[in-house]
């Protein structure tokens, strides 16, 4: 099990870097509420606040690996290839929604979508955490394999999100477990959200400040041509205002559809 007094072994990292064996981009932290205006949770606040942020470090396998945890129970784990722990590359993803007590974090749900194997494993997790410090976990697999990471907090969480700061042309790849086609997308100054991807998927939908962190809300209705057809997913971004660079993942409520959007500005 992780060590729950354990120190962070690396400084805190300051933004997120990753992208897709199958499609490379780069992935890193946007705004949100900022621990210095007296907001934060301090450390007798609700576990899950505790918890929330953004990690970055490396699992058992030494794929790197980037962590959302947002004050909802909400987790997203992006990973790349095995055995490369620096690399720009995302190769797939882990979503699900856990619960909090002390500094222990539990989910009962967790779906890896794995991009390039076109693959979907449910599974759970446990972790341990510390406020601003770390966020360690295991993991244990439908099937009996299991796996671990470990991950240092980013200091990324408590930047400040802006409408206007997300807005603009974006190309990148619009990426689930049925493919991974390139895809345009623009964000108005109001929130509005448009995709347009190669093979006719279309989708619209809108972007909004999350309430607590340096997160955004986003709704998309995919249309036909797309991996999820006729339905609107909803889920978080994070948005890296130094490569302008976006990353969007959307959801159906019980996690049995998820695509991922990864764009810069153009």
């Amino acid at each position: 099990m992780p060590d729950t007094a354990r120190a962070p072994r690396r400084t805190f990292v300051a933004i997120a870097a990753a992208g897709a064996a199958v499609f490379t981009m780069l992935l890193a932290g946007c705004g949100g509420g900022d621990y210095n205006d007296g907001h934060g949770p301090g450390p007798d606040g609700p576990a899950l606040d505790r918890a929330a942020g953004f990690y970055e470090g490396a699992n058992a396998s030494n794929r790197h690996v980037s962590v959302i945890v947002l004050e909802t129970g909400r987790y997203y784990v992006l990973y790349g290839p095995t055995g490369i722990p620096g690399s720009t590359q995302i190769e797939g993803l882990l979503v699900g929604d856990g619960t909090a007590s002390g500094s222990t974090f539990s989910a009962s749900t967790l779906q890896n979508l794995n991009f390039t194997n076109q693959t979907n494993v449910a599974g759970a997790m446990t972790a341990t955490f510390l406020l601003r410090s770390y966020f360690d976990a295991n993991i244990a697999y439908v099937g009996g394999v299991n796996d671990t990471f470990n991950a240092d907090y980013s200091f990324r969480y408590e930047d400040v999100p802006s409408l206007t700061l997300v807005a603009g042309n974006y190309s990148g790849q619009l990426a689930s477990i049925v493919g991974v086609p390139n895809a345009n997308m623009t964000i108005s100054g109001s929130g509005a959200v448009s995709i347009a991807a190669t093979g006719g998927c279309t989708a619209g939908g809108t972007i909004l400040l999350h309430p607590f962190g340096n997160v955004y809300d986003i709704n998309v209705t995919y249309g036909a041509g797309c991996p999820a057809a006729g339905l609107t997913l909803s889920g978080h971004a994070k948005y890296d205002a130094t490569t302008n660079s976006i990353t969007a993942i959307t959801t159906t409520p019980g996690i049995t559809n998820t695509v991922m959007v990864v764009a810069t500005k153009v």
